[in-house]
């Protein structure tokens, strides 16, 4: 008889699982190729394959065969703010990188996501998201030399 070690794993189990399979079932369409000669599908396929062998390993290791009682984890409470205000800052950041710039829109993003965690203080915040900004605006504007805006249209 089988016995839940992880209530935890065994949700990420079947959440990758799930993803890797949806993954090869839309991918289905795109040829393949080779090793050698790899076609346009032939990444999603193998990153696919990869999520279903790590939810296997991950699902086994969640489970037990000994009849005794094993308890890991529970499944924690979703926490919606912190879920909101992550995806919140995502779609902000695609909404603003070409009207604002890079520079505006990584301070956004960074302001917004650190305010998902209960511990965040404006002052750090606020560091953060300049030096974050500065950051990307050296590396992706002046380093790697791409035709990003960095202060807008």
């Amino acid at each position: 008889m089988f016995r839940i070690k992880s209530p935890q794993d065994l949700g990420a189990a079947v959440l990758l699982l799930f993803f890797g399979v949806a993954g090869l079932w839309f991918g289905r369409e795109y040829p393949v190729g080779t090793s050698s000669h790899m076609g346009p599908g032939y990444m999603p396929m193998a990153l696919s394959l990869g999520l279903i062998l790590f939810g296997i390993v991950i699902g086994l290791r969640a489970i037990s065969l000994r009849a005794a009682k094993i308890r890991g984890a529970a499944i924690e409470p979703i926490v919606w703010r912190a879920n909101l205000l992550i995806l919140g800052a995502i779609i902000c950041f695609a909404l603003l990188i070409r009207s604002a710039g890079l520079a505006a829109a990584t301070f956004v993003v960074t302001v917004l996501s650190s305010f998902s965690s209960k511990e965040s203080r404006w002052k750090e915040t606020i560091v953060l998201g300049v030096l974050l900004a500065t950051l990307c605006v050296l590396v992706f504007v002046y380093a790697l030399r791409q035709s990003i805006s960095v202060f807008g249209e």
